[in-house]
């Protein structure tokens, strides 16, 4: 990218020297040297600097790839590992308000027949409807947190293209 670039900015310096006054060949030299830049971003940068670093440090373009395949299989491995714990953790959440709704259910049955009188049937009912009610909403907000993801799954694989 930058020999091509090196290339057009001689070109343009060599045509100067035959159609322009002195004065204005040194404004239009500062001008091509400030317009003409070349960028890449990413890992491995384009060929023709990758040939450079080679030339000027033998064994560097290997080296060079080398650290990016290494840096994209860890950020992969990450991207795994974020994956299987989201995973484990939406599971244990969903286990664990399971059981303590299950435990609030068996607790207001025995407390509707350990004591029928008394508010002990309102108790346990109000502790029955709190445990059914805690799975219900664990089940909402679970299905909520992944269509948001889904959905912002999509957006970043669009953003990538």
């Amino acid at each position: 990218m930058s020999e091509k670039q090196s290339e057009k900015k001689q070109e343009i310096l060599e045509r100067l020297d035959i159609e322009v006054e002195p004065k204005e060949k040194e404004q239009v030299r500062r001008v091509v040297a400030e317009v003409i830049q070349s960028e890449f971003s990413g890992p491995i940068p384009p060929p023709n600097i990758i040939r450079g670093y080679e030339e000027v440090l033998p064994g560097a373009a290997d080296r060079i790839i080398a650290m990016a395949e290494k840096q994209s299989a860890h950020r992969q491995a990450m991207e795994t590992k974020i994956i299987e714990t989201e995973s484990r953790d939406g599971f244990l959440g969903m286990v664990f308000a399971f059981s303590l709704s299950l435990l609030c259910i068996v607790a207001a049955v025995i407390i509707v027949y350990l004591v029928p009188k008394e508010g002990g049937a309102f108790a346990g009912s109000l502790l029955g409807v709190t445990g059914i009610g805690s799975i219900i909403v664990t089940f909402i907000n679970s299905t909520r947190s992944n269509r948001t993801r889904s959905k912002d799954d999509k957006e970043h694989e669009t953003k990538d293209l």
